[in-house]
Parts: C-alpha cells; sequence; structure tokens
C-alpha cells in the first residue's frame, strides 16, 4: 500500500505531539506586516462606521484619522511581531 501525502504526515506523530523537525521558526518580519495591514483595516472599518453614523469631530478631522491609522498600524505590527518572537524563542528552547 502506498502513503499519500496526508498518510505521512500522519505517521510522523506519535501519540498527538509533532517530531522536532516540523518545528520551525516564524517568519518575524511577514508577521509584523500582516499586523499592520490588519491594523489598517481595522482603522479603515472604525473611519467608515464614524462617518456612518456621522461622529467624525468637527476640528482637526484628518489628525483624528491620521492618528488612529498610525497607531492602529503600528499596535498590529508590534503584536504580532512580539507574538512571533515570544514563540521563535519557546521553540529554540525546546531544540
Amino acid at each position: 500500500m502506498r502513503l499519500t501525502n496526508v498518510d505521512r504526515s500522519c505517521s510522523s506523530m506519535s501519540f498527538g505531539r509533532i517530531e522536532r523537525k516540523t518545528i520551525r521558526e516564524w517568519n518575524t518580519p511577514g508577521l509584523a506586516y500582516l499586523g499592520a495591514l490588519g491594523g489598517i483595516g481595522l482603522a479603515t472599518a472604525h473611519h467608515i462606521h464614524h462617518m456612518s453614523v456621522g461622529d467624525l469631530p468637527e476640528h482637526s478631522i484628518g489628525l483624528h484619522i491620521f492618528g488612529e491609522l498610525f497607531g492602529a498600524t503600528l499596535a498590529g505590527a508590534l503584536a504580532l511581531a512580539v507574538f512571533a518572537g515570544i514563540r521563535n524563542r519557546l521553540v529554540s528552547r525546546r531544540a
């Protein structure tokens, strides 16, 4: 009987544990980029909500929009980069 790719991946696991050779570090800059894109998406959705409700501030609207956009982008990038960094450290200690 010939093993398929699914069968091979399942046969490398024993008792619910993944073999060490399959554990790799995550791409921290790539995840930071995805976090930044997620932050931009959330900030954009937040601003669309503000505009649909009519709740935008009358003064310094540009500062409000770009401040929140910058903050959400930075927060998303930092959150996923820190998460990936912590995960990579834990994986490297086990190896």
